[in-house]
């Protein structure tokens, strides 16, 4: 009876593999179908190659150079690659629809992520997923796929070519790192703040899914946090993030072999992208940054943390949110620090708020109190 039993058990488990193996057919000529209906972002170039080498005669290159250096001054860029991988582009514009049909804000960010010792190649190459959560670790939110705001955060967990690296990339020089800028769909995010207590740590640290929205009754797409001085985002499901770009960098002091101008002004006189007539011979093309900027179309809420997060005056909250919406507006090269009024009745102290680190410092206090901000868009 127990051969029996097992038996038709295996029997079961064969007809599970087969039906698995035959969804999994289905979805790959559900998203070739779908492709053929896709509209192609327009930064991308008629070639058939996955890989792109963008050049520094493109703002792309200049757009990617400005945020790399954001927190990394000393990285220089040695290659960067765009990906134009037709199958996980369908795939991430059927998410973003997903999120259009059920009326929540895309919230497409550019963020960091490093591969650590998977090629990349893995990632860019594949004709389903891109960044899956089988390749996922533990971390601090959980099992998920995390991405950063800061590339200096992503650096620590960079890609290393080496001679075993894939022929579609040319073998690299000493000192280089790789990864990827990526578009997320943020969608609707919590934060959650593990350094608030160790409960919260371990609450955080058990994550597998993010947790439910008590408003809408529905879980949030993304949880995002602090750390390593960054911002983060943790995705639990795959289709989420597109690997936008594959930049090779190194850092220290600037090599002219592999970077051979140091700001875009050169380049484009350089490559000739300006006019021959000597009246306007000085007038550079106008700079198309390809960062993506969330515009969130609910309320939006500046918070600081003091025993709990606490809103911003009124004055506050609208001096902040412009602010900020001219810092994203410049690919967030432009003034990152803003001074408000706040404490009690709203205008106690003078602090100065840091858009780049979401920092804020009491600049009257003579212990210049610095307190942790946020921007909330999911109440």
């Amino acid at each position: 009876k127990k051969m029996e039993a097992m038996k038709n058990i295996d029997t079961e488990l064969l007809d599970l593999d087969k039906q698995v193996e035959e969804a999994k057919r289905r979805q790959a000529s559900l998203i070739l179908q779908r492709a053929n209906l896709q509209e192609m972002p327009s930064t991308w170039s008629s070639s058939g190659e996955t890989l792109v080498e963008v050049t520094p005669d493109d703002d792309q290159y200049w757009s990617i150079h400005n945020k790399l250096k954001e927190t990394m001054s000393n990285a220089w860029i040695s290659k960067v690659w765009r990906v134009q991988n037709t199958s996980l582009w369908t795939y991430y514009s059927f998410h973003k629809d997903r999120l259009t049909m059920i009326d929540i804000d895309h919230n497409e960010r550019h963020v960091w992520h490093g591969t650590s010792s998977l090629d990349p190649s893995i990632i860019y190459n594949d004709q389903q997923d891109g960044f899956m959560m089988q390749f996922s670790g533990m971390g601090f939110w959980g099992r998920g796929i995390y991405f950063a705001n800061n590339s200096s955060y992503s650096d620590s967990y960079s890609y290393k070519p080496s001679e075993n690296t894939q022929s579609d990339r040319p073998r690299s020089n000493k000192g280089e790192r790789e990864m990827f800028l990526a578009k997320l769909l943020v969608g609707n995010e919590i934060f959650m703040n593990r350094d608030e207590s160790n409960s919260k740590a371990q609450e955080c640290a058990r994550l597998t899914v993010p947790p439910t929205d008590a408003k809408s009754g529905l879980k949030y797409n993304t949880v995002t946090g602090k750390t390593g001085g960054s911002q983060v985002w943790i995705v639990y499901e795959n289709g989420r993030a597109y690997p936008d770009y594959l930049i090779r960098y190194y850092k220290g002091k600037r090599d002219p072999e592999r970077t051979p101008f140091e700001i875009r002004e050169e380049a484009m006189r350089r490559t000739k992208r300006y006019s021959n007539n000597p009246k306007t011979k000085d007038v550079l093309p106008e700079f198309k940054s390809i960062i993506a900027a969330p515009a969130p179309k609910g309320v939006v809420t500046w918070e600081y943390y003091d025993n709990g997060w606490k809103p911003y005056g009124k004055t506050a909250q609208d001096a902040l949110e412009t602010a900020y919406q001219s810092f994203v507006g410049t690919s967030n090269t432009g003034n990152h620090k803003v001074q408000v009024l706040g404490g009690k009745n709203y205008n106690e102290w003078t602090y100065e708020v840091d858009l780049m680190t979401f920092v804020q410092t009491n600049i009257e206090h003579s212990a210049h109190t610095k307190r942790d901000v946020r921007r909330n868009t999911s109440l």
